[in-house]
């Protein structure tokens, strides 16, 4: 069972994802050094991190709304 405790864990292994891929990208757009096919699905996947974040927390909220 997914108690609140692994989502949050969950959540946080996320966050340093998407933190360590704004980094990527800023760098990338920053310095001109990148193909825009690269740098989209960089994009994407911070966009997928963030959604899967977003997910995350709302089970939070149902977890909590049960207690």
């Amino acid at each position: 069972m997914i108690t609140k405790e692994k989502l949050e864990h969950h959540i946080s292994h996320l966050e340093e994802q998407h933190a360590a891929l704004n980094k990527q990208v800023d760098l990338m757009e920053q310095t001109g050094n990148y193909v825009d096919d690269e740098i989209n699905l960089l994009k994407k996947k911070r966009l997928s991190l963030r959604d899967e974040i977003e997910h995350c927390r709302v089970q939070i909220g149902e977890l909590n709304g049960k207690a």
